[in-house]
């Protein structure tokens, strides 16, 4: 083989493999059986069958991890960013480890719950939405004083790798984010908010 052409198919072949270079690709992650248990509970005990939220705690922080399911059609509407609780100190990274239904624990709880009523907030835009636990793991949300709102220092796009700032167990989302659920919050009611962790598809 001519030495210039075998230098230049070397050199396409090194070219095309940078172009082919990734950074850690966002999870491919797959909802058909969390949906369909959020329908089926909401059928069962008779919570809103159009509209629901669900958080996948499985996802790093830096990722859209705050779903809106339309549950007639079992498909994601919208997507958006969302803190999870530090555990004072233990979960400072980007996919929490330790989940808890006790108060000061600062930690989020996992399980079903439903959306309750908007009122005053002192962070964001000046309300938010409590939080009632529907489940063992999820009782205390009310007591702890667990409720959705918005805080400035959530981004409106993902920052992954950079992980954000960790919460006292909130789930806590952009300014723009919440006013975009408050639009569907305000026309549903009785909404379930599913928090969960699964594992990862590599």
């Amino acid at each position: 083989m001519n030495i210039k052409l075998f230098l230049f198919l070397l050199s396409t072949l090194h070219f095309s493999c940078k172009e082919n270079e990734v950074s850690p690709r966002r999870p491919v992650k797959e909802y058909v059986v969390e949906i369909k248990h959020i329908q089926q509970y909401a059928k069962q005990h008779h919570y809103n069958q159009e509209i629901a939220f669900m958080i996948d705690y499985s996802l790093h922080s830096g990722y859209n991890r705050f779903f809106v399911v339309d549950l007639k059609k079992g498909i994601i509407l919208k997507k958006g960013l969302v803190c999870h609780g530090g555990a004072k100190g233990k979960n400072n990274k980007g996919i929490p480890t330790v989940f808890s239904n006790e108060s000061e624990s600062h930690c989020t709880a996992l399980g079903m719950a439903v959306v309750g009523e908007r009122a005053y907030s002192s962070w964001g835009k000046n309300y938010k939405y409590w939080l009632d636990g529907l489940e063992t793991t999820n009782s205390n949300m009310r007591k702890r004083v667990v409720v959705l709102h918005a805080w400035e220092g959530v981004a409106d796009e993902e920052i992954y790798p950079i992980p954000l700032a960790v919460s006292w167990g909130c789930p806590t989302v952009s300014i723009k984010f919440l006013d975009e659920l408050d639009v569907f919050l305000k026309k549903h009611d009785k909404v379930l908010l599913y928090s969960f962790q699964t594992k990862l598809t590599p």
